[in-house]
């Protein structure tokens, strides 16, 4: 694909969805109104009702989703814009409230911290199980049926979400999974659910078209950083080079300096990812597109600044002074 702009539309988790878990009909006025970007990420969209963790989120695993995704999708196009859905998994964040079954993960590993609001009720993390290893293919196959509703809704591609602490974070990560099989025990073994996630999606689109997000700074949804989680995420990127993959993308709410890294997350990712790399976190306009010429990445995603300005590409490109992102910007969205 060629982009018009190196803008992204960040994915902004909405919670808007219906009851059955379709996209609300606002939702193709949203991502329509933000059309010229260079490339749209949609929202984290759930593989499988299991999955829920958290209020109003859509789905992409029923012919329901598939027809309400397509009015958006539709809606893009005659925009002239590119979209991606993004297919998530939430592992051990999702919750029983929703999802009506325990938890899984890649181990039983529980931080009961994390606070939802439902209904008035206030929920926290619930221990999960850990999937078996004759199960884990099945949730593989999840992404891939995922991705080809994707494809029949009419998208033009599909980004993983591997990052901010949910499932494919919980196998790469050595705090969540702690595993002595094929899918943990070792470098490799934590990595490889996320490589067959990345090549379930790519028999389904083929080159070019599935992107995969990462958070390798470990700082969402009660992950912990341990000592060769470094290794694992460099193994991961290096076996993503025989892959075509469209693109890495950071998952990091600001772009600092960690510690345990040694760079920043997006920098991290470029000094083991040389292909197309989408940064993120905390950036302006300004200080982006310092960034890009300097090449520590490739293309921009605006989140918060997307959400306050539907306009944003043309704002950026005319001069024309940006609307601050306020709280109040959330209750404007349908």
């Amino acid at each position: 694909m060629r982009l018009p702009n190196r803008v992204v539309l960040a994915p902004c988790t909405r919670n808007r969805a219906t009851a059955d878990l379709s996209p609300s009909a606002g939702a193709a006025d949203y991502y329509a109104a933000r059309a010229e970007a260079g490339l749209l990420v949609t929202e984290a969209i759930l593989i499988t009702p299991d999955a829920q963790g958290y209020l109003d989120t859509p789905g992409l695993f029923l012919e329901s989703h598939t027809t309400a995704w397509s009015v958006v999708t539709r809606a893009v196009h005659d925009r002239g814009g590119r979209i991606f859905a993004q297919l998530w998994h939430t592992g051990r964040i999702s919750h029983s409230h929703w999802s009506k079954c325990q938890p899984v993960s890649a181990s039983a590993v529980l931080d009961p911290v994390l606070r939802r609001q439902a209904g008035g009720n206030t929920l926290y993390n619930e221990m999960p199980r850990a999937l078996r290893s004759d199960e884990v293919a099945g949730v593989v196959d999840l992404f891939r049926l995922a991705a080809q509703r994707a494809l029949d809704a009419g998208f033009d591609g599909v980004e993983i979400h591997g990052a901010n602490g949910y499932l494919i974070e919980q196998f790469l990560r050595q705090h969540t999974n702690r595993r002595d099989d094929e899918w943990g025990g070792g470098t490799a073994a934590r990595a490889r659910f996320a490589l067959e996630v990345v090549q379930a999606c790519l028999g389904v689109w083929g080159p070019g078209r599935v992107g995969l997000r990462l958070s390798p700074a470990a700082y969402f949804g009660e992950m912990q950083w341990r000592s060769g989680d470094n290794e694992t995420y460099a193994h991961l990127l290096q076996s993503l080079r025989s892959l075509p993959i469209a693109y890495v993308h950071t998952g990091v709410v600001e772009d600092k300096f960690y510690s345990e890294l040694g760079a920043t997350s997006s920098g991290f990712l470029r000094q083991h990812w040389p292909g197309v790399l989408i940064g993120n976190g905390g950036y302006s306009p300004e200080s982006a597109a310092q960034q890009v010429t300097q090449a520590a990445f490739d293309l921009i995603a605006f989140g918060k600044l997307f959400l306050a300005n539907p306009d944003l590409v043309p704002r950026i490109f005319s001069g024309v002074p940006l609307q601050p992102y306020t709280a109040e910007t959330l209750q404007s969205l349908r």
